[in-house]
């Protein structure tokens, strides 16, 4: 069996934001528990999570492993989302004044058979962390379970942190009205907000000292937000958005990475895991065939058909079984080529400027 933790350190577990693609997280952590041979809950000390992260992240401070939580994902989750397609979907939108694509009420529903109507204070074993922003200040609240934070969230209902922490703007409307997603602004990887509270705030009270932790930080996919030569000149207002708040998420993520590795480098031994999502990646280094109709890049928040749920897990355990647990200080490009954010590419910064009018 695996051992990820041979020196017993304080195990962190973090998992980014994604909607729907949390399945990809989900089959990774599946494939742990079959590797090890324990559920995800006992293998670690604590678990964070932004938007989707804190779904997988409150099933496991529960005590639910990753098949439980998966299996709610393929039956539960979907149904957040409602069944109206095409134009159906589009006046529904038109009807709530343009404000948010979903309902925020089935989402919690959704949620119940994961949370079983616990408070934050009853999470201390894996102590839980999660983000959300409060629209009313701007300011991010990092809702915890232990250390001196935990006074301030303890008698949050779990179900409304996890709502909080997932309601997405113009997918969902704010839970209890004033609170978003946690992934608004730069906490949709919530590696370095957990480390801080681990290492700074929560401390040797519970274990977490230099040189005696160690973070797995879980992505949820990487899509190339990627163009072909001169396709940026064509762009229109919608495909300008969707490329702003794409790279947003990609920078603000990769970011995180960055600074979780600069600034606990020599504190604790952090190790990120992220599958790149391409045809050519999955066919060829994981070894997966795509099904058919389904363009990995395209997989987003509110992908919910059966088929492409299962390639989600598909993905997850493949990566799973591909990239070495036991390497430290790994990053998602030392993955064989499996991990997104490649290093820069020097081919592609070549520009011919013979062809524009800048002489």
């Amino acid at each position: 069996m695996l051992n990820i933790n041979p020196d017993n350190k304080k195990m962190i577990l973090s998992i980014d934001g994604g909607g729907m693609r949390g399945m990809i997280a989900l089959g990774m952590l599946a494939e742990l528990e079959k590797m090890t041979g324990k559920p995800a809950y006992e293998l670690f000390d604590m678990v964070a999570g932004t938007s989707t992260g804190a779904i997988i992240a409150a099933g496991l401070c529960v005590g639910k492993n990753a098949s439980d939580i998966l299996a709610i994902y393929k039956t539960d989750l979907p149904q957040a989302f409602g069944t109206q397609q095409g134009i159906g979907f589009w006046l529904n939108w038109l009807f709530t004044g343009l404000r948010y694509f979903y309902p925020l009420e089935p989402f919690r529903k959704a949620l119940q058979p994961i949370v079983e109507g616990k408070k934050i204070r009853d999470l201390t074993k894996p102590i839980i962390f999660m983000t959300t922003k409060d629209v009313r200040t701007s300011n991010n609240y990092f809702i915890v379970s232990k250390g001196p934070g935990a006074a301030a969230f303890g008698d949050w209902p779990v179900s409304g942190a996890v709502a909080a922490s997932g309601a997405a703007p113009i997918y969902f409307p704010p839970a209890a009205n004033n609170l978003i997603d946690g992934g608004v602004g730069v906490y949709g990887n919530p590696s370095l907000a957990a480390a801080i509270e681990a290492m700074e705030y929560i401390g040797a009270s519970e274990g977490f000292e230099d040189g005696k932790v160690r973070m797995i930080s879980l992505g949820t996919g990487y899509p190339p937000n990627q163009f072909g030569e001169g396709a940026a000149a064509k762009f229109w207002l919608k495909d300008w958005i969707e490329y702003i708040i794409g790279e947003n998420i990609d920078d603000s993520g990769l970011q995180q990475v960055y600074l979780t590795r600069a600034i606990y480098k020599d504190r604790m031994d952090f190790r990120r895991y992220n599958p790149l999502l391409t045809t050519k990646s999955i066919t060829e280094k994981l070894g997966i065939p795509v099904p058919a109709g389904i363009k990995p890049e395209l997989l987003s928040l509110d992908t919910r058909t059966a088929a492409e749920l299962q390639f989600m897990e598909d993905i997850g355990r493949a990566y799973a079984r591909k990239i070495d647990w036991t390497l430290p200080g790994i990053m998602p490009w030392d993955t064989v080529d499996v991990g997104g954010h490649f290093q820069p590419n020097r081919v592609t910064m070549q520009i011919d400027w013979s062809k524009t009018t800048y002489k």
